[in-house]
């Protein structure tokens, strides 16, 4: 980000590209160390979120800001046809199984909190499974609407960018 450098200089292709692999490794690196603080916060304080505003603030704020500037540099699409091109699964399936993952993980959760707190033992089975049905019902459909409608949305924002920029 140029904000402040009012001098265009001359780059080396070479260097810039290390620069950009080292702010990956940093990412990365901020990432592992917020998820383990985290961890050891839960670990030491119990589950509050108050304990962990600022960790969970930095990586959704970080994952919000490159998902916004990718969109609005319009390389979006440009990643998605690279994905496309290398992988086996296409980014749209790869979305919708993610949340069906994501779906089903929480669905095993409230079906094990559910059959704990509120199952005797001869009926935690069966709170384990109406619970879990139940919480699948609700929660697939709504992430992989969730994210088919985030995808959609950002992949036509940029091809708009991108033909604005093919026009000027």
């Amino acid at each position: 980000m140029n904000l402040f450098n009012l001098k265009k200089k001359p780059m080396d292709e070479r260097v810039e590209n290390t620069k950009n692999k080292l702010y990956k490794e940093l990412y990365i690196l901020i990432m592992i160390i917020c998820f383990i603080s985290i961890g050891v916060k839960d670990y030491l304080y119990g589950i509050d979120p108050k304990h962990v505003v600022t960790e969970l603030l930095v990586i959704f704020l970080s994952v919000l800001y490159y998902g916004i500037r990718t969109v609005w540099l319009g390389i979006y699409v440009d990643e998605i046809e690279v994905h496309d091109r290398t992988s086996k699964l296409p980014l749209s399936t790869k979305n919708i199984i993610i949340g069906l993952v994501f779906g089903v993980i929480i669905a095993i959760f409230w079906g094990i909190r559910s059959s704990i707190l509120y199952g005797n033992s001869g009926n935690r089975l069966w709170y384990f499974i109406i619970v879990f049905l139940a919480s699948i019902m609700m929660y697939c459909p709504f992430l992989i609407a969730f994210i088919a409608i985030g995808d959609s949305a950002a992949r036509k924002a940029s091809k708009k960018i991108t033909q604005k920029h093919e026009d000027e």
